[in-house]
């Protein structure tokens, strides 16, 4: 098995940006999740409450991030000085507490603007720790994998096959069986060990096309729920945490597990 690609996230619930090679740290893929929009009532926006945010592309760059829109403006916001402000702000994500520090009135209105609803950008706040680990905002685990078989299998099933965008993994494994992933307890990619969190459950953002921000429907969630139900949702990818500090991975890495429990997974009849 091998890497076939690997996704970064800087902003939680943006798009995503395809890299040929990352560096892992302790929280997972270096920069990713690092940053987030919140509303005036300090919580979370993602795509569930703003579809349009899958139209944002972030970059990251040697001094700070740069946001474009689909018209091709450009919000440049730098890591460190004017750009950020002393303002803290506690924002919960899925029963989490985070700490983030909020950008400068200025840009978090041009992104205001963007997106047609107000907010706020924050930046993780680099002291805070959840696990007696560094963090940023992630839901359930910090690196998320999905096998290409495991597209497949569920694109047999669907009228009109989706890509993977949908599910927005952080690493594709390709010459697995279907759904192997789920079974993987600790595996190695490059020079990094990664151990096993949770599957991960999904939600309404796997309906939205993630090239127009435009929802589409029930699928993939309701074909899903007939093969991949697990408790009240649906299971598709598996989230990892690495298990050292640092590590690199780039695509075309072998993928080797070095532990598994692999029990049936449930596949259509």
């Amino acid at each position: 098995m091998k890497v076939s690609a690997i996704n970064l996230y800087p902003i939680k619930s943006l798009r995503g940006i395809a890299l040929e090679q990352a560096h892992v740290c302790s929280y997972g893929l270096e920069h990713d999740r690092r940053w987030m929009l919140v509303g005036p009532d300090s919580k979370m926006i993602t795509q569930r409450e703003c579809p349009m945010l899958a139209t944002l592309t972030p970059c990251v760059g040697s001094d700070g991030l740069r946001i474009t829109s689909p018209g091709g403006d450009e919000i440049l916001v730098p890591f460190q000085g004017a750009s950020w402000t002393d303002l803290e702000i506690t924002v919960d994500v899925w029963g989490r507490s985070y700490v983030g520090v909020a950008a400068v009135p200025a840009i978090s209105g041009a992104l205001s603007y963007v997106i047609g609803m107000p907010c706020r950008l924050l930046s993780i706040r680099a002291d805070v720790f959840r696990t007696k680990r560094e963090v940023a905002f992630h839901d359930d685990g910090p690196i998320l994998v999905i096998s290409e078989a495991s597209l497949e299998e569920l694109n047999r099933q669907l009228d009109v096959p989706l890509p993977m965008n949908r599910f927005r993994p952080s690493i594709v494994v390709r010459e697995a069986a279907p759904f192997d992933e789920d079974g993987w307890q600790r595996i190695a990619i490059g020079d990094g060990a990664f151990r096993a969190v949770k599957n991960c459950l999904r939600c309404v953002i796997t309906t939205i096309d993630q090239a127009t921000g435009t929802p589409s429907g029930p699928e993939p969630l309701a074909t899903l729920a007939k093969f991949r139900r697990k408790g009240e949702g649906v299971a598709f990818g598996q989230y990892y945490r690495p298990e050292q500090a640092s590590a690199t991975i780039k695509v075309g890495d072998p993928v080797s597990v070095l532990t598994a429990n692999y029990a049936p997974a449930a596949t259509p009849a």
